[in-house]
């Protein structure tokens, strides 16, 4: 998630264009193989390439760890609370509500939303609740909050602490628990590998290459296990071989990508339109895979599949366009002023 202390053009792009990697995933791939969208069918030779999409949200969890390192200096817990709040609830509270809106029309049995499954969507926390998510997407968000509520507390209990020694040393423990077997404990494996890999190349940017080498090879290979891992897992699910190697020179461009931004011609490059690339990145991953499973099972044929494409990937670029321009821009000063008044004050009662 981007943040306005750090306007780096180059990385809203690398995030839209993330977010167009997994909503190519879920419509050219994975909508049709689940049977999500079952009115047209792949399409030969692109479906090899979208199917691969899914590694846009690595690159999402990698740039997380990046921005949330580099714009949480010299905040307190109270603060970092706020700003992720006004950052991840409302764009999500309106994703909710319209993909429940389009649920209750054409969701039928497969993708249909039911009262109590809407409301603790809302929380953020669904499963907490027995309920499932109202777009499977939203798993990542749960990701997402973990993450932060590590950094929130690391900012409470050591408001001086360092980032920079926290990120090596999350880095040490990952590869300890690699090599141990401890990768299911909380924040020690899976997905979380690629935010202390964005933590790690934040710090990369501010230091010699002797401080940083040996860690960012140790956060390298440790990534690269896990999308090679996250690859083996989708061949099982699908039954489509997913290869190793593309995972694996995927997350190494990854890695490329970052020291080219890491550097002051990478850092200062602008890009026109970039940042509502960036903006709408979130809302468009929001609302994209539900929706569009809809629309495309109810308007798509073989016949005028390139068209019902075109008209989709529209309505939702529309949607995005229309929460993050009116919801998030328009409103902040607003949503500010709610979780100032509500998460600040319940915090203030607490400390008082």
């Amino acid at each position: 998630m981007s943040d306005e202390r750090i306007r780096l053009q180059l990385l809203d792009v690398a995030r839209f264009a993330a977010a167009l990697a997994v909503l190519g995933f879920h419509y050219l791939f994975n909508g049709i193989a689940n049977g999500k969208v079952a009115s047209i069918n792949h399409v030969p030779g692109l479906v090899d390439v979208a199917r691969y999409g899914y590694l846009g949200v690595d690159l999402f969890f990698i740039v997380s760890g990046y921005v949330i390192l580099r714009s949480v200096r010299g905040k307190t817990a109270q603060a970092f609370a706020l700003s992720r709040a006004q950052r991840l609830y409302p764009a999500f509270w309106v994703a909710v509500l319209v993909t429940s809106a389009f649920a209750a029309v054409w969701g039928g049995a497969r993708m249909g939303v039911s009262a109590p499954q809407l409301l603790a969507n809302l929380t953020m926390a669904a499963p907490l609740f027995r309920q499932d998510w109202v777009d499977g997407v939203y798993w990542t968000l749960a990701y997402e909050l973990r993450f932060y509520a590590a950094v929130w507390l690391l900012l409470w209990l050591r408001p001086a602490a360092r980032l920079e020694r926290w990120a090596l040393g999350w880095i040490g423990v990952l590869m300890l628990a690699h090599l141990l077997g401890w990768q299911r404990w909380p924040l020690l494996g899976g997905y979380y590998v690629f935010f202390a890999a964005g933590c790690l190349l934040a710090v990369a940017g501010e230091r010699p290459l002797r401080w940083w080498a040996l860690p960012m090879l140790t956060a390298l290979a440790l990534c690269i296990d896990v999308a090679m891992q996250e690859a083996h897992e989708k061949t099982l699910a699908t039954g489509v071989a997913f290869s190793p190697v593309v995972a694996a020179v995927f997350v190494a461009l990854c890695f490329a990508f970052f020291a080219l931004l890491n550097t002051r011609r990478g850092g200062a490059l602008r890009v026109p339109g970039a940042r509502l690339m960036g903006g709408l990145s979130y809302p468009l991953y929001l609302v994209h895979a539900h929706i569009g499973y809809m629309l495309l099972s109810r308007f798509a044929d073989e016949q005028h599949k390139a068209l019902a494409y075109a008209l989709v990937i529209a309505v939702v670029l529309g949607i995005a366009a229309a929460i993050h321009l009116g919801i998030e821009r328009a409103l902040a000063a607003r949503w500010r002023a709610l979780f100032s008044a509500t998460l600040g004050a319940a915090w203030g009662a607490r400390h008082a």
